[in-house]
């Protein structure tokens, strides 16, 4: 009998602790990790964003093809890179299909760092981008965590920095060695079906570079309107 109890007693503790852990700490990586909820507008719209620059050349042919094709993009920019480039921040900031978020100092995992880290890491790279960016208008309050990953920490320095989080519906995989562009493409056409969808895409990668033109194309043929994306995190039917 008292056995059965300790054994009882162990199993509600395990299920605690382990409650405890997947709550605290979200590893979003791979997921699409955004539900949408139904709406009645029949507007399709699609935020495309590009993580981890600014990078010479490939920043600024990502930003010659948007323009040329008229659509809007959103940048998560990581701090060490703004410092090596601020020219090419001023380039993307002056652009009016661009805006620019932040994406941490030094694209580390957060969830591994102290809380003190975890603020300097978004601190730092937000005040560079307000030294660096003209028009103040171009930085959204948005964050993306490298790798998606953040937890209670991250949220509460976010909320001391009057940030929000920005993760995607559309993970590509297109950061991978062996990505190639008809596996890039494919992704694309396959995933993207919902009334909204961001997409999460990297600057520096030749075969994003190379597949960017076709993957407007087709989200053009899918109905889609481009737009940056706080205009489609800042909607309630859009939600975590």
């Amino acid at each position: 009998m008292y056995l059965h109890f300790t054994i009882k007693r162990l199993y509600i503790i395990f299920f605690l602790v382990l409650f405890l852990i997947l709550t605290n700490t979200k590893n979003v990586f791979e997921e699409k990790i955004y539900i949408l909820s139904k709406t009645n507008t029949d507007i399709k719209k699609v935020a495309i964003t590009f993580d981890d620059g600014p990078h010479p050349y490939y920043t600024e042919k990502i930003v010659e093809i948007i323009t040329n094709h008229n659509v809007k993009a959103t940048f998560f920019f990581v701090g060490k890179q703004i410092e090596k480039y601020p020219e090419i921040v001023r380039l993307v900031s002056r652009n009016t299909n661009c805006k620019i978020g932040n994406h941490t100092y030094s694209h580390k995992n957060l969830t591994k760092i102290s809380f003190k880290d975890i603020y300097n890491e978004i601190n730092k790279t937000q005040n560079l981008l307000y030294l660096i960016v003209e028009n103040k208008d171009k930085i959204i309050s948005y964050f993306r965590p490298p790798g998606g990953n953040y937890n209670k920490k991250v949220l509460e320095v976010l909320e001391k920095l009057n940030l929000k989080i920005a993760l995607w519906s559309v993970f590509t995989n297109d950061h991978c060695e062996d990505i190639t562009k008809e596996k890039l493409v494919e992704t694309i056409n396959k995933f993207c079906n919902n009334k909204q969808e961001i997409i999460l895409l990297h600057s520096g990668v030749q075969t994003t570079l190379e597949s960017l033109k076709e993957i407007i194309q087709i989200l053009k043929e899918k109905g889609y309107s481009f737009v940056f994306v706080d205009e489609i995190l800042d909607e309630k039917n859009f939600s975590n």
